[in-house]
């Protein structure tokens, strides 16, 4: 098993190395050219792999542990840590996949309309519910952290449903919803970079609220900037008035 556990280490660190440096072409480079779309699509890949590795690797790592006995009620901090990359890693994967998708119905998202795809919508808006409620029920010392990053599933999950129930009028609704869910992606991958690179890169040693920051800072910048940027291109393709 331990075997298992580098190899998936492996993986996710070097997909989400090369997916973070592959992340920056398509956002400094011209939309719809040679070079977006096809680091996009390395990006995409990398995504997968990353998201991939991480969810197989959290169940692996949650069924040992209630095997051998130990769970929440036992281990609130460990099984706090586990929650919370399960989490991150499933909100990422709907957002991401949803990303894509919008790409093939450009005419109308009311296409993406489907049982799948609004059972994933509220799947993400449920694991922001767990979220809150295994942080205010365990109080594990990462309390700050579980409620400060536990409205991402409930925006993704009523963008998702918003989108894909034809509530979005715009001209290019599928532009705005792809590059809202592919920069909410590369958030994820700078957060796991900021965390786990402050700690085994640079070992910063942050303690008490100061750790936190690696865990928010990524959303903070990267949130309000998807709004500005989604605003600018609005006003571009005259979805928004000037």
């Amino acid at each position: 098993m331990e075997t298992l556990f580098t190899g998936l280490r492996w993986i996710h660190v070097a997909a989400g190395f090369i997916g973070l440096a592959a992340f920056w072409v398509p956002i400094l480079t011209r939309k719809g050219g040679s070079h977006h779309r096809w680091f996009g699509k390395v990006f995409k890949c990398c995504a997968y792999l990353v998201l991939g590795a991480a969810m197989l690797s959290v169940t692996l790592h949650m069924s040992q542990a209630l095997s051998a006995g130990v769970g929440p009620n036992t281990e609130p901090n460990g099984f706090a840590f586990l929650v919370f990359l399960g989490y991150l890693a499933l909100v990422t994967f709907i957002g991401l996949r949803h990303g894509i998708l919008v790409l093939q119905h450009k005419p109308g998202l009311d296409g993406l309309d489907t049982p799948v795809n609004r059972l994933l919508a509220r799947a993400a808006i449920a694991s922001s519910i767990l979220l809150i409620a295994y942080a205010v029920y365990f109080r594990p010392d990462i309390i700050i952290v579980l409620l400060a990053l536990s409205p991402i599933g409930f925006s993704t999950g009523k963008g998702i449903l918003k989108a894909i129930g034809g509530q979005r009028p715009e001209s290019k609704a599928w532009f705005y919803e792809h590059m809202g869910s592919m920069i909410g992606t590369g958030i994820a991958f700078h957060t796991a970079f900021a965390v786990f690179g402050s700690r085994t890169l640079w070992n910063l040693g942050l303690e008490g609220w100061v750790a936190i920051i690696p865990w928010i800072l990524p959303a903070l910048i990267g949130i309000p900037a998807v709004t500005l940027w989604t605003r600018h291109y609005m006003r571009k393709f005259g979805d928004l008035p000037a």
